[in-house]
């Protein structure tokens, strides 16, 4: 431990050395622990890591961190997810992303242009099939002449040492993010909605072992319409359908024959 601060709500531990993800672009901080002690939040600030605790450590103190693997594992197959779906549309239509929010049920990103449904559904599978293909997920530095001479993605003009993420024929894009080492361990996408917003459209969209919980959700509901109205579970949209016009048949019925009264 190098240094503790007392915070609004804790203590800010700065450490020698962390392997706690900070959160930035978009992407929330690690949880875990440090000495058994809740890692509550993790923030770079002035070229430091601080790990927020709600109890002091003694400066000089070793401490042990242990980052909570299947947070970061969730938030790394959001975030690749990412890097696929709006590599593949940026390919396809050369828009920019403009937006992007890591939630803790789903991902928004907002893209420079506007896409129909038809649009979507073929992008979102070319996405999966760049999933399917379990391609590797590359980063590098580039030394600044061969950085000069890259096409890759940016939210903005970048000085320094730049970090590239490279998904081949997918996506090069600068990124500080955490990501899986292959494309397979997203294992699925799916959007879930799309709003036009400023010219362009907002993606909601799951992955991994997001996509799978949403999946089992879906088919649970599914299931108990499908028991409630006696039809299969594929063709429970066509007996909603049929219920609703007996419902308005009926509706009309009785306002017949109100009328005739």
């Amino acid at each position: 431990v190098r240094d503790c601060r007392e915070a609004k709500d804790g203590w800010d531990i700065v450490l020698d050395r962390t392997a706690f993800y900070p959160e930035g672009g978009g992407q929330p901080s690690d949880r875990g622990t440090l000495n058994g002690l809740d890692v509550l939040d993790v923030q770079e600030c002035g070229g430091e890591i601080l790990h927020r605790l709600a109890r002091p450590l003694l400066p000089g103190e070793e401490v042990r961190g242990h980052v909570d693997g299947a947070h970061r594992f969730d938030y790394m197959q959001q975030h690749t997810a990412d890097h696929i779906l709006s590599g593949v549309i940026h390919k396809r239509y050369g828009y920019d992303n403009v937006g992007f929010h890591m939630g803790q049920e789903s991902t928004m990103i907002a893209l420079s242009g506007p896409l129909e449904e038809s649009d979507l559904a073929e992008m979102e599978r070319v996405a999966n099939e760049a999933v399917w293909m379990d391609l590797p997920v590359e980063a590098s530095w580039p030394e600044e002449q061969t950085l000069a001479q890259m096409e890759y993605r940016s939210k903005g003009t970048l000085e320094g040492s730049v970090r590239l993420v490279t998904i081949p024929g997918v996506d090069v894009c600068a990124c500080c993010g955490v990501h899986v080492r292959r494309t397979g361990e997203v294992g699925m996408i799916k959007i879930l909605s799309c709003t036009r917003l400023r010219g362009g459209v907002r993606i909601e969209y799951v992955a991994g072992r997001r996509a799978y919980r949403y999946f089992d959700a879906v088919q649970m509901q599914n299931h108990l319409i499908s028991v409630s109205l006696s039809a299969k579970p594929l063709r429970t949209a066509a007996a909603v359908r049929r219920l609703l016009e007996e419902r308005d048949a009926q509706k009309e019925r009785a306002a017949s024959m109100e009328r005739n009264y």
